[in-house]
């Protein structure tokens, strides 16, 4: 092979990510090492729609953490065990995210709405942080 057919490449793609602390079960349920909102969101995003986090397009205080061709996501969470437990996607919370056409896919501990609201405001909810643990644990095997 000569030189021009090393840098052409073999016209396939590469991402490097630097890791951080991994996420543990443990630490999660005893609250003594939750990870900041911007760790989640891009754990999340890229678990749930396979596509790489941009960290500018986040916005932490509505809970927008990025765009699908199909699915605003938002993750409702703060790094805070007290605080955890008043978070909740609600008829107030619901009522703040963007309308449109496009469906939106809420990670939150818990939910206060039913499946009527959540099709009327076009929700796809996932709940924290068991899905963490599953996606965690399958990982881990």
């Amino acid at each position: 092979m000569n030189d021009e057919v090393l840098r052409a490449g073999l016209g396939g793609a590469f991402s490097f990510f630097e890791l951080g602390r991994p996420m543990r079960q443990e630490s999660l349920l005893d609250g003594s090492h939750l990870p900041s909102w911007e760790k989640l969101a891009s754990y999340i995003f890229f678990t749930a729609t396979g596509q790489e986090f941009d960290p500018v397009e986040t916005k932490r205080e509505t809970g927008f953490v990025g765009r699908t061709e199909s699915h605003d996501v938002f993750l409702i969470y703060e790094p805070d065990v007290e605080q955890l437990k008043s978070l909740a996607l609600s008829l107030p919370v619901a009522r703040t995210l963007p309308a449109g056409s496009r469906r939106k896919l809420v990670f939150a501990p818990t939910k206060y709405l039913d499946r009527e609201f959540l099709h009327q405001y076009r929700i796809d909810f996932q709940q924290l942080p068991f899905q963490i643990y599953e996606a965690i644990e399958r990982l881990e095997i």
